[in-house]
């Protein structure tokens, strides 16, 4: 007696040619597309570790140190206190932004989710933010009229949200169900409740996408501080004292005896500033997947 197969529904038995040639091309092209990110990173990494005459004079990608095994662009770079107090004021930035980003993103999300008169007017208003900016000057000149130009102030308040984070919190508060929200409502609850106790929690697989890229955008941000915050040396981000570190180590062979170990420090100070959220990102992969695939569905 023969027994018969059973397929699950969706299932395939076997891949047409043009699908199996389609899945070689995808992975393919994956592969290719990991390569072209992770060999920068490689090479900017093994050179820090070389000898900074030989690398001078290299062409090419390292793949491997060059000379011996060398750890002095990383002396140089820990045994300057700037480098400290840049890592010390971008984590109060990117926390800052987090917080105040959280913040707005939140209210501005749950008004633009629920039927009010302005609701089509203030989107329209959002997303034309979106397509047009007044640039940098205006800008500029709007946080010296409120007094935040050369204060910590001026590297969180401006940029800790966008109208694409507001879009993404107010369509996470449209997903949650009325009757949820009605419910809460016929039990005695305010906006505030409703919004932090009932939407919230489960919106926040979006939120979480929205937290983390603005911790992303604050830690690579520098161009705000080099026009706010130029003067004040002391509240630098790493980023700016990376950018000025390496353009003040160019100047080195202009000694009668150079220390080619400085060489190194534009390597070791890139490794140094981009290490801690690679080390991070991996744990909070998972999240930012799941949350951008909620943002998608609809149900």
């Amino acid at each position: 007696m023969k027994s018969k197969v059973k397929y699950r529904e969706g299932m395939v038995d076997k891949p047409t040619p043009l699908g199996a040639a389609a899945d070689v091309l995808i992975v393919l092209f994956t592969v290719i597309c990991i390569f072209i990110c992770v060999i920068p990173v490689w090479h900017t990494f093994m050179s820090s570790f070389s000898d900074g005459l030989i690398l001078m004079s290299h062409e090419g990608v390292v793949w491997k140190w060059i000379g011996r095994f060398n750890l002095g662009g990383y002396k140089y770079l820990f045994a300057d206190s700037s480098i400290i107090r840049g890592y010390a004021n971008t984590l109060i930035y990117v926390l800052g932004n987090i917080a105040c980003g959280l913040v707005v993103n939140v209210l501005g999300g749950y008004v633009l989710s629920r039927p009010t008169k302005l609701k089509g007017f203030l989107t329209m208003f959002l997303m034309l933010t979106m397509m047009f900016s007044g640039g940098i000057v205006p800008t500029y000149m709007v946080v010296r009229a409120l007094g935040m130009t050369g204060t910590v102030w001026s590297l969180i308040v401006p940029g800790c949200t966008n109208a694409m984070f507001i879009i993404l919190m107010m369509n996470a508060f449209r997903m949650v169900p009325e009757s949820t929200v009605e419910a809460a409502h016929l039990d005695g609850a305010g906006h505030i409740t409703v919004m932090f106790r009932i939407m919230l929690p489960q919106a926040m697989g979006i939120g979480m996408v929205t937290i983390i890229n603005t911790a992303i955008i604050a830690w690579n941000a520098w161009f705000e501080a080099s026009i706010y915050v130029t003067g004040q040396r002391e509240l630098w981000p790493l980023q700016l004292w990376v950018k000025q570190i390496v353009a003040n180590n160019q100047e080195f062979l202009n000694y009668t005896n150079p220390d080619y170990d400085r060489y190194l420090i534009q390597y070791a100070v890139i490794i140094g500033a981009t290490m801690p959220i690679l080390i991070a990102m991996p744990f909070f992969q998972k999240r930012l997947q799941k949350g951008s695939l909620a943002g998608a569905i609809k149900e």
